[in-house]
Parts: structure tokens; C-alpha cells; sequence
């Protein structure tokens, strides 16, 4: 717990509130999207985070106030993965929705979720996480050790 704000893992009831921590997110990123595209992101991801925190290939961590308001979030995806001279076991761990409420930023509570993940991805034996940092969260992400990769994206 910090600062009142408990973390807690994530169920299937909890799709609606992270997706609405996705499009925060994409909107504190990207400035305003289109109504009609976030609803279509909605459509699609909505379904696949229930479905994903039901089977298990998406994780969740809600942090949550006294009164059970969930203030900010962080989800993992555990996927198959080539296996790599590094890392053999053959899954890929991918960290991604990092999101805070503005009223309650700047009190550590996204670095209690990432820590949360960390935990999660050491007790099952991961030797490397992934994700892609936004300009505002890659200060907290360095300051836990994530290093900038060569990855590259192309935009079809």
C-alpha cells in the first residue's frame, strides 16, 4: 500500500475500467482521438481483456483507493516467443496500459504496479521484460533498470 492506494490483481469484471485506462492513456500520448476510433478500439479490446484475464495471457494490477475506485493500472501479456540464447524458455513478458489518473500522479503508485509486474515476471522465471515507454513514463521505467532497445516500427 502507498499513500491510502492499495494494488490488486486484476479480474475479468475489470475489463470496462481498463479500457478506460487504455484510452486515457492513448489520449494523454496522442493528444484527442476520434470518438469513432476509440470505440472501435473498445469493440475489439474489451472482449480480449476479459477473455485474456480469464485464461491468464494477460495479467492485470489495479490500484485502488479505500472506497475500491481504481486509480491507476498496468497489464502483462505472457505470449509465446522464439526462444532466444538469452532467454530460452520460449514466452515473451510485455508490459503495457501503465496508466495513473492525473490527481494521482507523481506519488509512486505507478512504480508500486511496475514493481507489482516485476515481481510477477521473476517469480515465473523471465530473465527480460518488455515495453514501450511514453515520454513521460520513461523517467520511472530507467529508474528501474529498463534500458532503450533497437526496436523499429513501420506504420502499414
Amino acid at each position: 500500500m502507498v499513500n491510502g492506494i492499495s494494488i490488486r490483481p486484476a479480474t475479468p469484471d475489470d475489463a470496462d475500467i481498463i479500457a478506460h485506462h487504455r484510452r486515457a492513456m492513448f489520449d494523454a500520448m496522442r493528444g484527442p482521438i476520434a470518438p469513432e476510433d476509440m470505440a472501435a478500439m473498445d469493440a475489439t479490446f474489451v472482449p480480449y481483456v476479459r477473455r485474456s484475464l480469464a485464461d491468464g495471457s494477460y495479467r492485470g494490477w489495479l490500484a485502488c483507493t479505500d472506497d475500491g475506485g481504481a486509480v491507476a493500472g498496468g497489464g502483462l501479456i505472457v505470449h509465446e516467443w522464439p526462444a532466444r540464447p538469452s532467454d530460452p524458455n520460449g514466452r515473451r513478458a510485455y508490459i503495457l496500459n501503465v496508466y495513473t489518473e492525473p490527481a494521482y500522479r507523481r506519488r509512486g503508485i505507478a512504480q508500486c504496479i511496475i514493481i507489482a509486474i516485476l515481481e510477477q515476471c521473476r517469480a515465473e522465471g523471465f530473465k527480460t521484460v518488455f515495453l514501450h515507454a511514453s515520454a513521460h513514463g520513461r523517467p520511472l521505467y530507467e529508474s528501474l533498470g529498463f534500458e532503450p532497445t533497437n526496436e523499429m516500427r513501420l506504420s502499414l
